[in-house]
């Protein structure tokens, strides 16, 4: 423990989609007590996709498995899929619904090309409503917003209905880069951002708008090697890449650019500050996109910071938190704590909500214990 007698707690609210909420801002109020036991609430043998959180339920989609698990570990709900999970699933609490991305697998006879999809479940029992095709390939994420759904697959951005008819399609690149050995197959918290005046998405080498009424492609901007999703901040989105890191304004209009290499997602506090993971963890100044300050990581993946009112949580195969602020000179170190017991992997991006923060590892869902002392 760092001696403060008052940490600010863990987020007790939900956490409904990938960078909880529209913004994919990965961003919560309140803390990040320090950590020093743990929970296995589910197991899951393919640990690419972070958990979504509504009412205390955990849902948890990996593999061909979805459960829904309360923080104690009581399963409420599990549902076998035929297809497979390839993507951070959403959620509608107003119409009781889960979406999650899915795909066929690839087998001699399969269809060709393999349909991605959404699957759209029941948040009462894991029933599976219908599933919807989106694209080919994969499907890399998905985001709700106001009812509709927004899907990212490997060919395509789709609008949906609330009863699962097509708005508008749009086609697009997947995001592979065989010239960096890079595939799409960790691709999997690609949510779409949404906000009244736009839809904003990767593309293959770019950062892209398009209307949310029509679909209309608005404008296009060069981000070497897009891979993650899109980020909203203040002043417009942030794209990162694994060659660049990019930020324009909602015109379109680059802001700066960096040489700073990321498969993950930006996250963005209420004040501004950015923060990626790239081989270290930078805070980034909105404005200039200059470092304020960088903390080493020992590794990192397509798993996203999350930042919290005091800290910034990072799992890089453990759990780290680092302070945003240190106070100056004799200030305490800029890491606040970490926890090596637990394997937490750099491809699924942590999630705090209903007072815990939730990792994934080999071992399936984990769920951190904040020390009796805070």
């Amino acid at each position: 423990m760092d001696g403060n007698p008052d940490p600010a707690p863990f987020h007790d609210g939900d956490w409904r989609s990938y960078g909880n909420g529209l913004a994919n801002a990965n961003r919560v109020s309140g803390g990040a007590p320090e950590a020093d036991d743990y929970d296995i609430l589910a197991s899951g043998g393919w640990p690419y996709t972070p958990p979504v959180v509504q009412d205390g339920v955990v849902y948890f989609a990996a593999d061909r498995r979805v459960v829904a698990v309360t923080p104690a570990g009581d399963e409420q709900w599990e549902r076998r899929l035929d297809i497979e999970v390839s993507g951070a699933p959403a959620l509608d609490p107003n119409r009781n619904r889960l979406y999650v991305p899915t795909r066929v697998v690839r087998t001699s006879d399969a269809p060709d090309p393999a349909p991605a999809s959404v699957t759209a479940l029941s948040l009462a029992d894991g029933e599976v409503i219908e599933t919807i095709r989106v694209g080919d390939r994969r499907t890399y994420g998905v985001t709700v917003a106001e009812g509709d759904v927004y899907a990212r697959s490997a060919t395509a951005c789709v609008r949906l209905a609330p009863d699962g008819t097509e708005r508008w399609r749009q086609s697009l690149d997947p995001l592979v880069y065989d010239e960096y050995n890079l595939g799409d197959s960790t691709a999997t918290q690609v949510a779409p951002a949404v906000t009244a005046d736009g839809v904003y998405v990767p593309d293959r080498d770019a950062l892209v708008k398009f209307d949310p009424e029509s679909g209309e492609e608005r404008w296009r901007v060069p981000v070497d090697t897009a891979y993650a999703a899109s980020v909203i901040d203040d002043d417009g989105v942030v794209q990162t890449g694994h060659r660049e890191t990019v930020a324009v304004n909602h015109s379109g209009e680059v802001r700066w650019r960096r040489d700073l290499h990321s498969r993950a997602g930006a996250a963005t506090a209420a004040n501004g500050d950015v923060y990626v993971a790239a081989g270290d963890l930078h805070e980034l100044d909105p404005g200039t996109g200059e470092t304020i300050w960088q903390a080493h990581l020992p590794s990192e993946g397509t798993a996203a910071p999350v930042v919290t009112n005091e800290d910034v949580l990072v799992v890089t195969g453990d759990v780290r938190v680092f302070r945003r602020e240190t106070g100056g000179f004799l200030a305490p170190d800029r890491e606040h704590w970490r926890i090596s017991s637990v394997h937490a992997v750099e491809y699924s991006s942590p999630v705090i909500a209903a007072g815990r923060t939730f990792v994934v590892g080999p071992a399936g869902l984990v769920a951190l214990k904040p020390g009796e002392n805070d």
